[in-house]
């Protein structure tokens, strides 16, 4: 009788844990590309990781939920006010779905962003969180920043006379 128990909670127990979501890894691979590509400033590169329709929450205080076109033009402003952009990740993490709390394929990660502003000359050093979420394509649909945006381009920015 104790053995069958013993079976009956070992099979609960392994039926019901929640294994990686099967575009995971596939997800995390074109993440850690998108960061490479980031840092080379190439934008329409950049922008070939975005689908059509996207939502995504800005770093900014009180920055809304933007479009493609606004993602876009949110990235290529920082590529253009920052020169010799690094990203250094402290990790990459699977991304739940936030009904279910169930993994859902999407990436989170942790790191730190390096650079210099263009008009300062100020170097840099944050770190930030991003998710990003991708459709059966692979392609960015959802994602977003968390960071101190404002306070780095307020202390990066040019000396005021």
């Amino acid at each position: 009788m104790k053995k069958i128990l013993l079976i009956t909670v070992l099979t609960l127990f392994i039926s019901c844990s929640t294994g990686q979501h099967p575009d995971y890894a596939g997800n995390l691979e074109i993440t850690k590309e998108w960061f490479d590509v980031f840092v080379t400033e190439d934008f329409e590169a950049v922008s070939a990781y975005y689908a059509d329709e996207v939502e995504y929450q800005s770093a900014f205080y009180g920055g809304p939920i933007m479009n493609r076109e606004e993602t876009l033009n949110y990235l290529k402003g920082w590529q253009d006010a920052m020169e010799d952009i690094t990203w250094e990740a402290v990790n990459y993490l699977p991304g739940a779905d936030p009904e279910t709390g169930l993994p859902n394929g999407s990436v989170r990660t942790y790191g730190y962003w390096s650079g210099t502003n263009t008009a300062s000359g100020k170097s840099f050093r944050g770190l930030w969180y991003h998710y990003l979420t991708f459709d059966e394509d692979g392609k960015i649909v959802n994602g977003g920043d968390f960071g101190d945006a404002t306070g780095l381009v307020m202390a990066v920015a040019p000396d005021q006379e």
